[in-house]
């Protein structure tokens, strides 16, 4: 399948989705401005190819980055320009409505954030849906034409050794569905917290993962692939400190 934005939609919901479209790509634009205040807190830069992001309005991409801190869709908004920022809206992020301890408390108010940012849910781990199931609303997105992010380690990771968790297969599945290539991103923080906390954002060259192995191999290479990012983006943070 290849990964194209659709020209034709049912004409009774081309308002809707449009509307929608519009309303996540004003308030996407809107969260970028209010990221740069998390700058005050964090030394944020990131590394990424040359003219990546910098062409045009970006379609059918899949972001992939490790996932270190709760503030990382905001942490990695920060790092981008605007003008990137720009190519990359509406950008479709999969998000768990799974919470603990006190999140749990708040998740209506997180879901309401969901719809505002375009957020595209998970459906709740208790109802033990399939992979295609689980991915649905995500890959719909990408038929559309989007930009999407997914955490492949589907959690925070915090341990040190090693620095990246397992990768489940949710991005290679995406990958074969859509026909989107992946853009790997790894996410290194600094253990000196004060007076600003190193946070290092590492992007990769998109690319196509082997059609020959299978979705459990092919999240193994990828995470080949983030762990050699993320050794980078350590690198780059050690000689900033």
């Amino acid at each position: 399948m290849t990964c194209t934005p659709r020209l034709v939609f049912r004409q009774d919901s081309v308002a809707e989705e449009n509307g929608y479209r519009s309303f996540v790509m004003t308030s996407q634009s809107i969260t970028w401005l209010v990221t740069q205040l998390l700058k005050l807190r964090f030394a944020v830069e990131k590394h990424r190819p040359s003219g990546l992001f910098e062409h045009g309005r970006e379609h059918c991409l899949i972001l992939a980055p490790t996932h270190q801190s709760i503030l990382d869709p905001f942490l990695i908004v920060s790092a981008m320009r605007y003008r990137q920022w720009r190519a990359l809206i509406p950008l479709r992020t999969l998000a768990t409505q799974t919470f603990y301890g006190p999140l749990r408390w708040f998740k209506p108010l997180i879901r309401i954030l969901y719809r505002l940012e375009g957020g595209v849910e998970l459906p709740p781990k208790e109802e033990g849906n399939t992979l295609p199931e689980k991915l649905q609303g995500i890959l719909d997105a990408l038929k559309e034409g989007d930009v999407v992010m997914i955490f492949p380690e589907g959690e925070i990771w915090k341990e040190r050794s090693p620095p990246i968790g397992k990768f489940a297969p949710g991005v290679v599945y995406l990958h074969r569905k859509s026909g989107a290539r992946v853009v790997p991103m790894a996410i290194w923080m600094s253990e000196r917290r004060w007076p600003r906390r190193r946070y290092v954002v590492e992007i990769g060259d998109p690319l196509q993962i082997p059609d020959s192995l299978d979705l459990e191999a092919g999240a193994s290479w990828l995470r080949e692939r983030a762990l050699e990012l993320y050794d980078e983006a350590k690198k780059q943070g050690d000689e900033s400190s």
